[in-house]
């Protein structure tokens, strides 16, 4: 099984994605595998010398879970009723396997 990192990014308005939330929400925790999920609280954006300014828009979230495969995360993420709904601006998928901490996959990898 690998760790899975998704990102949603929200529209600004979050009127009618708040209509589905608690559907959402019961969705997510019948989730086979999820560690954790959540949006994003206020912060702050910061950008290395030279870099293009462009914010993230102020409403995203972060979901964990552990899956068999990335294609197995795409196919349960479609039935997500706020991807349904269309309340998902941008969805980012990718594996994530840390090194450290105890979410650790392989702790013979030993690097960040």
């Amino acid at each position: 099984m690998a760790i899975f990192a998704i990102h949603y990014t929200y529209p600004e308005d979050m009127t009618e994605a708040l209509k589905v939330r608690p559907e959402h929400r019961a969705w997510l925790s019948g989730l086979p595998g999820l560690r954790a999920a959540g949006m994003y609280q206020s912060g702050h954006d910061e950008f290395s010398e030279g870099e293009e300014t462009v914010e993230e828009p102020p409403n995203g979230a972060l979901i964990v879970v552990e899956a068999a495969s990335l294609a197995d995360v795409l196919a349960t993420f479609e039935e997500d009723p706020y991807w349904v709904g269309g309340h998902v601006l941008r969805r980012v998928v990718r594996e994530w396997n840390p090194p450290l901490g105890p979410w650790v996959a392989d702790v013979s990898q030993g690097n960040a």
